[in-house]
């Protein structure tokens, strides 16, 4: 595979949105050097081309970072972070 993997890529009002689920940093590793590393990722995916899997194939307007907890807290704790 090539490219830069995301956890999920969909298309909404025209606009893809990748989103990242962010398991926290690994035990011995710096939680602030994860979350800016996990940003920069971020940053880097948007503008770039997708190449559909279920979006459209279009460039990435947004990314999202998603925690796992709050994935792992139900399905309306996510919602935020989404409007």
């Amino acid at each position: 595979m090539v490219g830069h993997p995301v956890d999920l890529l969909f298309t909404d009002a025209g606009e893809n949105t990748a989103v990242l689920i962010d398991a926290g940093p690994r035990p011995g590793e710096d939680p602030a050097r994860h979350l800016r590393l996990t940003h920069a990722r971020g940053d880097l995916l948007t503008g770039l081309p997708s190449g559909g899997h279920g979006a459209k194939p279009r460039p990435v307007s947004r990314t999202v970072r998603v925690p796992a907890w709050r994935i792992l807290a139900g399905e309306t704790a996510p919602a935020p972070l989404f409007d």
